[in-house]
């Protein structure tokens, strides 16, 4: 997909550091100096993409940097899971039904990084997003071309994730290390996230951050205690 920055006034890139992003920002970067790369910066990001991070935007023009505290936002709400059981939600542990809250996985991610970029994409006039979401990686893209506040335009949208990675390859992009043992769709945006039960953390924690590891497998235990209550119940339901 050929992107044609001249048809905007104000486009922005928005840049994770993950590998889908990171070859959207080698496609882009004879074009950088007509773009504003914006990164999301939740307080509590992995090491291995901060250091990609770190390496790229040396030769990044217009680097811009949005901030949100996820950390903090867990302490308010909980941590995200996959399944929250009515008893670990916010009115549940309000009556003592169990002593650990959770969110939705899904609450955490809009809170925390969807809707602090697109504020700013709005705050800052944007009418044009970049962004290196796949078809490959949820079989359907949540948001593509023209939108109530901004085009969004998908570089990558066809490619695979082995075509990703061979094209890293062939421009000497720097490898971020999560991939060395995280095999899912996306590298974690946050350290602490105890939700995306499917993407490997467990393995990626055990090699690279074994105090995290610890502090993961410690927190899936609550989670899992909260849900198994929830599913005994369910099934002696479904018994009767």
């Amino acid at each position: 997909m050929i992107i044609k920055i001249s048809e905007y006034k104000k486009p922005a890139f928005h840049f994770s550091g993950g590998k889908d992003s990171l070859a959207c920002l080698y496609l882009l970067r004879d074009q950088l100096d007509k773009i504003v790369v914006y990164w999301l910066d939740t307080g509590d990001g992995c090491t291995e993409t901060h250091a990609v991070i770190d390496e790229v935007r040396k030769w990044i023009p217009y680097f811009r940097i949005v901030k949100s505290d996820v950390k903090r936002w867990r302490e308010i709400n909980g941590n995200p899971s996959d399944l929250v059981p009515a008893r670990a939600h916010e009115i549940g542990v309000a009556y003592g039904m169990n002593g650990f809250r959770l969110s939705n996985r899904f609450d955490c991610c809009y809170c925390n990084l969807m809707l602090p970029m697109h504020n700013r994409m709005v705050e800052d006039k944007v009418d044009c997003v970049i962004r290196g979401t796949k078809l490959a990686d949820t079989g359907r893209l949540p948001a593509e071309g023209k939108t109530e506040f901004y085009d969004v335009l998908l570089p990558i949208r066809d490619w695979s994730h082995g075509d990703v990675f061979r094209y890293l390859d062939s421009v000497g992009a720097p490898r971020n290390g999560i991939y060395d043992c995280f095999k899912a769709i996306s590298a974690p945006e946050c350290m602490g996230c105890t939700a995306w039960w499917d993407d490997g953390k467990a393995k990626y924690f055990k090699a690279k951050h074994t105090e995290q590891y610890e502090a993961y497998k410690d927190n899936l235990r609550k989670i899992a205690r909260a849900i198994s209550v929830s599913m005994d119940e369910l099934m002696a339901e479904l018994n009767n």
